[in-house]
């Protein structure tokens, strides 16, 4: 049990593999809150999409898009009397991964798409990104089993951090603590979670803050 955070909507992100799922349990365990996890699974076009991505790119995106509008638009304004949420990814994954699976007028049109919908998504009281190197992404994705991430290649996973890192430093409505668990022998659920925790007890300037841990 943790006894407080001094965050109540708490957004965990980070890459593929990153764990971001098991920690937002934990965490929401700890703190007894509300739990929302991107239902992912339901998008029908993922699998065609990492068969395909040039052909498949636009259909997978839109659908995640309008579900994670569904879904935060919903759960985040639905319960005003929970104390704590905690959700395992923040709206603006969508424009992250679109800026790298799509170009020219697709990227227009989701562009368009987007910035309507997120007006009416609310921040979060801050958001907690994990990052771990390439190396252990791949055998966290390995470990997990799931066939349609088979051979995803590291150059799109660090593009995809790359993506994050680029939207991050543009932020400044919300704290964005960064834990860089790269060059780190402490990467296990634990140890993120023990980091996770000691980031929520304290007072966080707006934008973007890196911790090596």
């Amino acid at each position: 049990m943790m006894e407080h955070s001094l965050y109540r909507q708490i957004a965990i992100e980070g890459n593929i593999g990153a764990g971001k799922t098991t920690i937002a349990n934990r965490l929401g365990k700890a703190l007894e809150a509300k739990v929302i996890l991107e239902r992912f699974e339901n998008n029908p076009f993922l699998p065609q999409f990492y068969a395909d991505k040039e052909r498949y790119a636009l259909q997978v995106e839109l659908f995640f898009l309008a579900d994670r509008y569904q879904q935060l638009s919903k759960e985040l304004l639905g319960d005003i009397f929970q104390e704590y949420t905690v959700y395992d990814y923040h709206f603006a994954k969508s424009a992250i991964f679109s800026s790298l699976n799509l170009a020219n007028h697709e990227l227009d049109l989701f562009r368009n798409l987007y910035s309507v919908m997120e007006r009416f998504i609310p921040k979060p009281d801050i958001l907690i990104y994990i990052h771990h190197g390439l190396e252990r992404l791949s055998n966290h994705i390995d470990q997990r089993g799931r066939g349609i991430e088979d051979n995803i290649p590291k150059p799109y996973l660090e593009q995809i951090h790359l993506n994050y890192m680029r939207h991050f430093k543009e932020q400044r409505h919300f704290p964005i603590i960064v834990l860089d668990f790269e060059y780190s022998q402490a990467h296990s659920a634990d140890d993120v979670l023990v980091q996770v925790k000691s980031v929520l007890q304290n007072n966080w300037p707006n934008g973007i803050s890196i911790l090596s841990c």
